[in-house]
């Protein structure tokens, strides 16, 4: 896919152009491509959020979904799909219009995911530096916070997120 040739490619200028530096084209090109999805995610929510709705409520929930799977962990995509999924799904929640009573209800479903299947381990959860306990806590508080404030972005944002933690999903390498 397209972000993948491209720091495929990067990685391959930086590896010639230095061929003694830290880490094999491999590392490099793992550590681009995040980059890369980051970006093109929040360019992609940008234009999805421009074209369906409004840009900021996009990028709330875009970063409300950001911050949740930081500790939850989730379902991976190829980098290219993810980036355009993530700002697709980020540009077409806000114009979701949901109760109160669904709002509530959902934020609970959410919060009973997370309390069961929080953190669905992935590499960036060893990068935060908690464990799987202080995960789990960490994506619990931060779905009863979003309760009290009562924002339906916010909630629909976590429901995708708590949906993608479920253990339905194939594992990387079919496991």
């Amino acid at each position: 896919m397209i972000l993948e040739k491209l720091s495929r490619h990067i990685a391959i200028k930086i590896k010639s152009a230095d061929p003694q530096g830290p880490g094999s084209v491999e590392v490099l090109e793992y550590g681009i491509g995040i980059k890369l999805n980051l970006y093109f995610g929040i360019i992609s929510t940008v234009i999805f959020g421009y074209i369906f709705s409004n840009v900021l409520s996009s990028m709330i929930a875009l970063l409300s979904f950001m911050a949740l799977r930081k500790f939850s962990g989730g379902v991976h995509l190829p980098i290219t799909l993810c980036s355009l999924v993530t700002g697709l799904a980020a540009g077409l929640i806000p114009l979701a219009e949901i109760s109160q009573p669904v709002q509530y209800s959902i934020g609970l479903i959410s919060l009973v995911i997370m309390w069961m299947y929080a953190p669905n381990d992935y590499e960036d959860i060893n990068a935060v530096g908690f464990n799987e306990h202080w995960s789990k806590l960490t994506s619990i508080a931060i779905v009863i916070v979003s309760l009290c404030f009562s924002n339906s972005i916010v909630t629909i944002s976590f429901f995708v997120q708590a949906i993608l933690i479920l253990p339905i999903y194939p594992r990387k390498g079919g496991v």
